[in-house]
């Protein structure tokens, strides 16, 4: 039975003052039962912004903490813009619906770019990379994205917790922008303007939250060419060919941070940058009443998420258990612990999902079909295994469309 631990509630719009009550590197008892009954993450109410809301999720046994990974929904307003911040883990961003604009400054890069995303795009940023995104749909609707964070790992040799550094806004007593913390006299000087500028930078009596509204609009998304040289900056299409660099710690400047997420696995092989993130996410659609083979995810944690319809899910665990058998829903995160094996079931409308895995690179094991794991074992040792006879083995190894499969079937057709 899991152990009940109590759930940090949301007090405030900054990330890191929002994320659960994260255990220390040595507290290791309190995962120890914390996937043994898992439940998708109830919403908890949202809370708004100037312009957009922030949605966290209850998680009572801590189950996000102990997979390594924070979760939140936004939604930004039209010409809402999710002000500057950096963050001590990975960040990885799955578009559910709308279109914007998102900008990275790469330490070191000379200047930040700027990429243009739309519904289904992904967006990745690295540890310590500062970014904002904007809504600039013109009025056509709001911005919905998802966005995981890994909050364990080389990245972050603190406990495992979420914390977001903002460089502008503030949440009134609640939390404040990196700057407040500075002595007043000295970050008037540290960056040559003046005190009462100084005090602004702080955000001392800023009320807008982490997502503030641009009346006007953000003059500088105008095509490059209509910009002086002094405002000109790098405006990268989402479907632009940029150079992408394989090695992990190798020149962040020539790095991509967007691409459109097609229904499969996305990794560091097509996107070099999630090495840098220690993430990868999946993409998929079921059909109406279809039914996937079992299923186990190797090297990674997985966040499933429903963007449409609903599935019921049933996993189990080394020791044989149901560990989870219900319906998840849209906008229902579902913690799946590595190596737990699955089975996902669409309904009469089908269902689309993402999910998003603790590693860039994750391998993901059927059990049975065609490429599987039982269609890989040798047909003696599963007529021993399940004491079987050998065409009875040939329905459970299920190898349909292989070589391998029209071999066993022609050999047990003169049986």
């Amino acid at each position: 039975m899991a152990i009940e631990l109590q759930a940090e509630r949301i007090s405030g719009l900054s990330f890191a003052q929002v994320a659960p009550a994260a255990a220390s590197a040595s507290s290791s008892s309190s995962c120890e039962f914390a996937f043994d009954r898992l439940r998708p993450l109830d919403p908890l109410p949202e809370v708004r912004a100037e312009a957009g809301t922030l949605q966290y999720f209850d998680d009572p046994n801590q189950q996000l903490t102990c997979a390594g990974v924070f979760f939140v929904r936004i939604v930004v307003d039209d010409r809402g813009l999710v002000l500057p911040r950096f963050n001590d883990g990975g960040t990885l961003i799955f578009t559910v619906q709308g279109r914007g604009v998102v900008a990275v400054a790469f330490p070191g890069c000379g200047g930040e770019k700027r990429y243009r995303f739309a519904q289904h795009d992904v967006i990745a940023v690295p540890p310590g990379v500062p970014a904002w995104i904007y809504n600039d749909d013109g009025g056509n609707g709001p911005l919905e994205i998802v966005v995981l964070f890994t909050i364990s790992g080389k990245a972050n040799q603190l406990e495992p917790q979420h914390r977001d550094f903002s460089l502008a806004g503030s949440n009134g007593d609640r939390s404040k922008n990196i700057f407040n913390g500075f002595a007043v006299e000295s970050l008037s000087r540290s960056l040559r303007i003046s005190q009462y500028l100084a005090t602004i930078v702080q955000g001392q009596m800023d009320q807008r939250g982490t997502i503030v509204r641009v009346p006007a609009g953000l003059l500088q998304l105008q095509p490059k060419n209509n910009l002086n040289a002094t405002m000109a900056v790098q405006f990268q299409g989402s479907e632009e060919q940029e150079e992408d660099v394989q090695d992990e710690a190798g020149d962040m400047c020539r790095m991509k941070v967007t691409m459109k997420l097609k229904e499969t696995v996305l990794t560091s092989y097509e996107f070099p940058i999630l090495n840098s993130v220690g993430l990868s996410i999946e993409r998929g659609t079921y059909k109406p009443n279809t039914i996937s083979s079992p299923f186990y995810t190797i090297k990674a944690q997985t966040v499933a998420y429903l963007t449409r319809g609903s599935a019921r899910v049933q996993v189990v665990d080394n020791r044989g258990v149901a560990v989870f058998d219900g319906v998840l829903r849209r906008g229902q995160p579902l913690v799946v612990p590595q190596y737990y094996v699955v089975i996902v079931e669409a309904g009469k409308d089908g269902f689309e999902f993402i999910a998003f895995k603790t590693n860039a690179n994750p391998v993901i094991s059927n059990i049975a079909g065609p490429g599987s794991v039982l269609c890989d074992l040798s047909e003696d040792v599963i007529a021993a295994a399940y004491n079987v006879s050998n065409p009875e083995v040939w329905m459970i190894q299920n190898c349909r469309g292989t070589s391998k499969g029209a071999t066993d079937r022609a050999r047990w057709a003169e049986l």
